[in-house]
């Protein structure tokens, strides 16, 4: 059997900690970051990229005519908004680049290791007889991949 290896690399734990206190100061510098609760999420607007240009419309609005707001409305807070939005927009894709490129390299390294490890099964099934205490690490091993005696879409006895 050919032995998969999509990934080969080492993380030290010098460049790790690097990475972590980089990330650690990202953060920092964005301070004003939040965390919603899917409730608060839910009860947002959500602009997506159709309604971009009718809040680049109001940001014009907002500069070109400002006279024709009311004095309670905060223009300059609705200008950072814009502004601020904008701005994250080459922050967000990089991250999400990131994070992309590390959800695809965890999953083909945790693949790697799966494929490593079911070898390793094979070897320890096949000379678990030949080799003291090889028998309880293949038992325990073939604990991952037994079924559960229910049927699928049985339904549960009430007890």
């Amino acid at each position: 059997m050919a032995r998969q290896n999509l990934v080969s690399a080492v993380l030290s734990d010098e460049v790790k900690a690097d990475i972590l206190s980089k990330l650690a100061s990202v953060r920092k510098s964005l301070g004003f970051l939040l965390t919603l609760r899917p409730d608060q999420v839910q009860s947002l607007f959500k602009t997506g990229n159709g309604y971009t240009a009718f809040v680049d419309k109001a940001y014009n609005v907002v500069n070109d005519h400002p006279d024709i707001l009311p004095r309670i409305f905060d223009a300059a807070e609705l200008k950072r908004d814009c502004e601020l939005s904008k701005d994250l927009v080459p922050i967000l894709d990089q991250v999400n680049q990131l994070a992309d490129s590390l959800r695809d390299t965890q999953m083909a390294v945790n693949s790697d290791a799966i494929a490593g490890a079911l070898e390793v099964y094979q070897a320890v099934k096949l000379i678990k007889d030949r080799v003291q205490g090889l028998n309880v690490v293949a038992e325990e091993m073939g604990e991952f991949f037994k079924r559960s005696r229910k049927p699928a879409g049985a339904p549960a006895r009430a007890s």
